[in-house]
């Protein structure tokens, strides 16, 4: 059986912790599409909380599409992660059967081409959804970043890494309704970026599950970290570094790097979450002795709402 961390004694609520463990779990593939999750009355026995408290981590965690519970059935995981592969792959066949259709209507490729641009043009001028980029400074929060802002209905995400904006700030263009990043980067971005109103800067924090683990470290952990980009590493280092004692951490070491030397010795390691777009199967992670700690940023609850309320103004202004 799974287990779920939580800690009484950290100032979270108690379902919050459990939707951050079971969401880590779940996007980092420790608990893959179509895992059966225990009743609430089991989980909620095996942890020592109330029904009610595992009810609405449930519920929490079927409104962000992680989980769908099956009358009569039980609870399951319901979240894919889908690579930029497997997309490509689909909206390939998906247009080669448009042509297939085409053709059997006898249009010419000519034809065909005229057509595709005026439904182009009309999705673009019906187009109603709103063009938030995010900035961060790493890969890693980046696509954290990415994935939970995805979550505000009506709009189009553009990930874009910080040293990527500094080089070319046009980028940022006029097309770009809002730029969404972290009060550190504000004021670099401001300096460079046209119409810096469009900023809106948030709070991130890591995630209750990472915390729960790290501050569990004890000395004879022999703990390291491997990352995508070195920023997200040092992060890292530094949390460890906070909020542990005596633990010996080694350097961050790159997904690029010589992993199978790095880890020979490692008895922990921790990993972003999702660490399996970098794995890629290649190193096969999951398979090896050591534990894995999955570590997210997540946005503030007040900067969510914040951003929440920004994008509903700049809708409505929209509108007139």
């Amino acid at each position: 059986m799974h287990s779920f961390q939580i800690d009484p004694n950290l100032d979270v609520p108690i379902y919050k912790q459990l939707v951050d463990s079971i969401s880590s779990s779940i996007r980092s593939s420790d608990l893959p599409a179509g895992t059966r999750l225990p009743t609430v009355r089991r989980l909620a026995d095996q942890l020592g909380v109330a029904n009610g408290t595992v009810k609405r981590a449930y519920d929490e965690l079927e409104k962000e599409k992680l989980i769908e519970k099956s009358q009569g059935r039980g609870t399951f995981v319901s979240y894919l992660p889908e690579s930029s592969d497997s997309r490509k792959v689909r909206a390939m066949a998906a247009i080669d059967q448009l042509f297939e259709t085409l053709e059997e209507l006898d249009f010419s490729m000519n034809e065909m081409g005229i057509f595709l641009n005026l439904k182009l043009q009309e999705r673009a001028r019906t187009q109603s959804n709103l063009r938030i980029a995010v900035v961060e400074c790493n890969a890693e929060i980046l696509s954290q970043l990415g994935e939970q802002l995805r979550k505000i209905e009506g709009v189009d995400i553009y990930p874009y890494l910080l040293d990527d904006i500094i080089a070319y700030p046009y980028k940022l263009g006029d097309d770009v309704d809002l730029i969404v990043t972290t009060q550190e980067h504000a004021q670099t971005l401001s300096a460079v970026v046209p119409d810096p109103h469009r900023i809106a800067r948030i709070a991130v924090r890591p995630s209750t599950h990472c915390m729960s683990q790290i501050v569990k470290l004890k000395p004879s952990d022999r703990v390291g970290i491997l990352c995508g980009s070195l920023r997200f590493g040092e992060l890292l280092s530094g949390l460890c570094e906070i909020y542990t004692e005596g633990v010996d951490v080694s350097e961050p070491c790159l997904f690029s790097g010589e992993v199978d030397d790095y880890l020979a010795d490692k008895t922990v390691v921790l990993v972003p979450e999702n660490y399996d777009r970098w794995d890629e199967g290649k190193m096969s992670l999951s398979k090896r002795s050591c534990r894995l700690i999955p570590c997210s940023y997540r946005i503030d609850e007040g900067s969510f709402i914040y951003l929440e309320e920004k994008v509903q103004r700049l809708r409505e202004r929209r509108k007139l």
